[in-house]
């Protein structure tokens, strides 16, 4: 299970807790059915969906019956959006493995995509580095490629910011995203290797983030955010980032503490710190 972890972190508007009161943001309501456009798809939740594959249509079916338990959870909206970190501890069926390292390979030698590199700062905060440099100035010299993504999946936390923009299955899941809870979205992808002690260090992040689990396993823990007096030069959604640093000693106890396992979601409404490991808690 602590081989590698694959996580994809769905990512809710631009500083979506500060975009209405969250009743006005997350109401519980049906999803709205698209036109009938030519060429698009019907399903079994009445959503018509833009024409595309058949594995991607399921895989947004998939998704958006997930995603529209929660939109339409009456104490999810009144009493956890935004205001307290959430585990859906039974695994969503159809999650687990619905992308896979094979499916990022594809990805990778099919398209000229981007990633970063995790890595800690001198100061204490983290930054992205790059996962790979050019070999030459040709297209295929200047692509990343998946050996330069296994490598650095070996070294700590790669990134794929974005990747629902460009990967049309994780695409799919921003679509069903957006039909479930109305707001704009995008995904990132993040792979860490085994027994890594500090896969991202205590941060925060400005959006609302839903973490669904694909492979492997990640200990996570989550805290309740430190009184912007402490630290006023800090922006508050982005403590731990760039040059600042947020110790663990500035937080209390975890409010929430789990290994996230395959088909496993995890909510972080934006503002709450949160550190991350692949070193089994249970070892030593």
């Amino acid at each position: 299970l602590w081989l590698r972890s694959m996580a994809l972190h769905l990512v809710l508007g631009a500083t979506a807790s500060t975009l209405a009161p969250p009743r006005a943001r997350v109401a519980p309501r049906h999803a709205p059915a698209c036109a009938n456009a030519a060429g698009s798809s019907g399903s079994g939740s009445g959503v018509d969906w833009p024409s595309a594959p058949a594995e991607n249509i399921e895989l947004a079916e998939t998704y958006y019956r997930a995603f529209e338990v929660l939109a339409r959870d009456a104490d999810f909206v009144a009493d956890v959006w935004a205001r307290k970190p959430l585990l859906v501890a039974e695994p969503i069926a159809g999650v687990a493995g619905s992308f896979t390292l094979d499916d990022v390979r594809e990805a990778v030698d099919s398209d000229f995509l981007e990633a970063g590199l995790g890595v800690p700062t001198a100061e204490g905060g983290w930054k992205m580095a790059p996962v790979s440099q050019p070999r030459g100035s040709s297209y295929e010299d200047a692509k990343l490629r998946y050996v330069d993504v296994a490598a650095g999946i070996e070294r700590g936390t790669v990134v794929f910011n974005s990747a629902g923009a460009h990967v049309p299955k994780l695409g799919a899941i921003c679509l069903a995203a957006l039909r479930a809870f109305g707001l704009p979205n995008c995904l990132n992808m993040y792979l860490t290797g085994p027994s890594v002690k500090q896969s991202a260090p205590p941060h925060t992040d400005k959006q609302d983030v839903f973490v669904l689990q694909m492979s492997g396993a990640k200990h996570w823990r989550v805290y309740e955010p430190p009184p912007p007096s402490r630290r006023p030069g800090s922006d508050p959604l982005a403590r731990g980032k760039g040059d600042d640093k947020l110790c663990l000693s500035e937080l209390g106890e975890p409010l929430l503490e789990t290994v996230l396992t395959p088909g496993q979601l995890l909510y972080v409404p934006a503002g709450f710190p949160h550190t991350t490991s692949t070193v089994d808690p249970h070892d030593g």
